[in-house]
């Protein structure tokens, strides 16, 4: 029985964020000839992640809210348990976010001309130059406003656990001078498994912990807060599975 509501689930799932990515696709590129800041684009990114979780059965929760600063740019530091880690944070965070993703994506028809409208930056990941690059994008549009969500972890769990942070995030949030803000996702990784494309629609849970500011451009004083914001990330996360446990 569960493996049919999983067929039925993954069924509606394809079939809402095809009709979803022609439609909002096109209607974000279309407000991006008019907003040439991609902040309309992302507002309409925002619903379509939106959407993608409500269609689906998809219940997100947030906790932390007031540690959002909705009137400056931060970096959110989350680690990364599936691809619905960025329709939940793409659609409940009530920021201008730009996104920094794979060249490759910007490729794809409707979606990849809608991320472009909403001004999210490409990275060619096997080529150094490009990359640095895609680094240097990232600080000007983070001085120009707009956070953005980093995945130290590099990947999704394969096995559900917090695997280390590489370090990066913070010498971007140096370079930028923002704050660094911890977000724990729990819940993603078992709706859709690494690997697979099966559905199993649950609850998603953000926690958002208290910014870290970081102090100049000492590379030590970022690695430690790099690995502060991991502890804090793994206290969270252990105290869900906890919590979990006791249901």
């Amino acid at each position: 029985m569960k493996l049919v509501v999983s067929y039925y689930h993954t069924l509606r799932f394809w079939i809402s964020i095809t009709i979803l990515s022609l439609v909002l696709g096109a209607l974000s590129v279309i407000v991006g000839i008019f907003d040439r800041s991609g902040n309309t684009s992302h507002k309409v990114a925002a619903l379509w992640s939106k959407l993608i979780c409500q269609w689906n059965g998809i219940r997100v929760e947030i906790s932390g809210m007031e540690n959002l600063m909705t009137e400056r740019a931060q970096i959110f530091i989350a680690n990364h348990q599936g691809y619905y880690d960025i329709f939940a944070l793409s659609g409940y965070l009530p920021v201008q976010l730009r996104w920094v993703s794979k060249a490759s994506l910007f490729r794809v028809p409707f979606m990849g001309w809608a991320m472009g409208a909403a001004r999210y930056i490409p990275v060619e990941r096997g080529d150094r130059k490009k990359s640095y690059q895609a680094f240097l994008n990232t600080i000007e549009s983070v001085k120009a406003g707009n956070s953005v969500v980093i995945f130290p972890e590099g990947t999704r769990s394969a096995d559900g656990n917090i695997g280390p942070f590489k370090k990066g995030s913070q010498l971007l949030a140096q370079r930028a001078d923002v704050p660094m803000v911890p977000v724990t996702i729990t819940g993603t990784r078992d709706i859709i498994r690494k690997g697979s494309i099966m559905i199993y629609p649950g609850p998603i849970r953000i926690v958002i912990s208290p910014s870290v500011t970081l102090d100049g451009k000492d590379s030590k004083k970022g690695d430690e807060a790099l690995e502060a914001i991991r502890n804090t990330i793994c206290k969270n996360f252990e105290e869900h599975r906890e919590k979990e446990k006791e249901l």
